[in-house]
């Protein structure tokens, strides 16, 4: 870990947790007497429909708070989005890693490619499954600490990459995928609000995504390898149950794993090709929608919904196929034992998790995020600005409501109807707009603890901390503000060029009409 002289002194980041509900709460008691409220153009839903809503914030110093603070506690934890994903994540990835195939995997791959290249493709990868954050933060980011280990380098380096590369690089990708979907129906309906006849493309900001993919990708590669890994060090950590396999045996193992992906995978592939008819073809897909995107990453497509579920289990079969093969699996008990002694090596990752939940339920309760976000779009629509002050002000707001707000699309469909007729006039496109608040959405995830998966990634940092009393708050933030402030500037850098030059930032889609 980062070395910090009063590392030793600082308190178990379940504090920080707690504490910061405890803030959340005295916050909510005190804008509840001030009568915070704010009153706001909302989206309700995306064919267009705009009601005029006032939300307040509510005091959880009430009988009422109190009410919901003693008796939610259950409720707040199982429907945590990331306590579920872990759990049925961490059976299969207790296979994968304690059965050796994970291991060997990446030592094969770290011997026959360079170390940076390893790096760029593992973070353009996390990159790319940011699409679905489950998949991303609690299978990418172990996998990143094995493949460090294999590479004789500090595992919290891996983790640092990963979270940085998925959290930051959420607003961008190779390929439309349903942030696109989501955020381009709220684009064009409250455009319409303006103009019936405006229509936005899922595609709108694709050339601008890829390119802000690759250089994220690049930027979190070279911080890794110059800043966060020298200081870092070598791998520190005691591996358990050392796995002396045969080089045959592993080569074995190895293609045993490739023919069971290819067999694992051809069902999911006919799953999700369209077909008119109901049945196994394109059993996966949302068939409600009129285009193929749609039916692919609709929040109602079994592959979206499932997509944590489905790579868990590919894992499993992997670490399963691998384990027969070598011999590190001999029977069914030992698949359980894998999992188990998994399970409790992260069992401190649960502890945070629950204080988490509380957390985000709190925040969620007392109605500040909301309250916040529509009162920061409202000072877009009212300000006189125009071109880049504008576009700065709108992700200056963006980045500062991700911040009480983190899921991007409840945020946009607050903002947009309220910022669409600013950039408008203003000659700005929607979709340069939807763009400049996708930079802006991404920018401060990896430093808001409002964040769901924040605490997954925390959690992970405590497992692959050889002394416990390093394991502070700081320190997780020390590993992840370089890439924070060196992705910042990048999005910023790229809007305002791209702006200013005029490119495409879509097929047939540029910043200005």
């Amino acid at each position: 870990m980062i070395k910090d002289k009063k590392a030793k002194r600082s308190s178990h980041p379940v504090m920080f947790f707690i504490y910061m509900s405890i803030l959340l709460i005295l916050i909510s008691g005190i804008a509840n007497a001030l009568n915070f409220q704010v009153t706001y153009d909302k989206l309700t839903t995306i064919a267009g429909e705009v009601e005029t809503t006032t939300v307040a914030v509510n005091s959880l110093l009430s009988l009422d708070g109190l009410k919901f603070l003693i008796t939610s506690a259950y409720d707040n934890l199982i429907s945590f989005v990331p306590f579920g994903a872990l759990l049925i994540a961490a059976i299969a990835f207790g296979i994968a890693l304690k059965s050796g195939f994970l291991k060997t995997l990446s030592n094969k791959l770290t011997k026959k490619i360079p170390k940076f290249l390893i790096m760029f493709l593992y973070s353009l990868l996390c990159i790319v499954l940011s699409i679905d954050e489950n998949v991303g933060y609690v299978l990418l980011l172990p996998f990143g600490a094995v493949l460090f280990m294999s590479m004789n380098r500090n595992p919290l380096g891996g983790l640092a990459l990963g979270f940085a590369s998925i959290a930051s690089g959420h607003g961008a990708g190779l390929f439309i995928n349903s942030l696109d979907y989501n955020l381009s129906s709220y684009t064009e309906a409250s455009a319409k609000l303006l103009d019936t006849e405006y229509t936005v493309s899922q595609s709108s900001n694709l050339i601008f995504v890829i390119v802000a993919a690759l250089l994220i990708a690049s930027i979190c590669t070279f911080i890794t390898e110059k800043i966060v890994s020298r200081k870092l060090g070598r791998n520190n950590m005691d591996e358990d149950d050392e796995l002396m396999l045969d080089e045959k045996d592993e080569k074995k193992g190895l293609i045993g794993v490739l023919i069971a992906t290819i067999i694992f995978l051809i069902p999911i592939i006919l799953m999700i090709i369209p077909s008119s008819k109901d049945g196994f073809i394109g059993l996966l897909l949302d068939k409600s929608q009129d285009t193929y995107p749609k039916m692919l990453f609709s929040s109602d497509a079994l592959l979206m919904t499932n997509l944590v579920g489905i790579i868990s289990m590919l894992f499993a079969v992997q670490g399963f196929v691998f384990g027969v093969i070598t011999g590190t699996i001999k029977r069914i008990r030992d698949m359980v034992n894998f999992s188990t002694d998994y399970l409790k090596s992260i069992g401190g990752i649960f502890v945070l998790v629950f204080f988490a939940a509380q957390l985000c339920a709190i925040l969620k309760e007392s109605n500040l995020g909301v309250v916040v976000t529509g009162t920061l779009s409202n000072l877009i629509a009212a300000s006189d600005f125009s071109f880049i002050p504008l576009i700065l002000l709108v992700l200056v707001v963006a980045m500062l409501a991700n911040i009480l707000t983190p899921a991007p699309v409840a945020k946009w469909s607050i903002m947009a109807p309220n910022i669409m007729t600013s950039v408008m006039k203003a000659n700005i496109t929607p979709e340069f707009a939807q763009l400049v608040f996708r930079a802006g959405d991404s920018i401060t995830n990896c430093i808001t603890p409002l964040f769901s998966y924040f605490v997954i990634f925390i959690g992970f940092i405590e497992v692959y901390t050889k002394n416990k009393n390093d394991f502070s708050i700081r320190n997780c933030y020390r590993l992840i503000l370089p890439y924070f402030a060196v992705i910042a500037g990048m999005w910023i850098f790229m809007i305002v060029c791209w702006y200013i030059i005029g490119l495409p930032i879509g097929p047939g889609i540029y910043p200005t009409v």
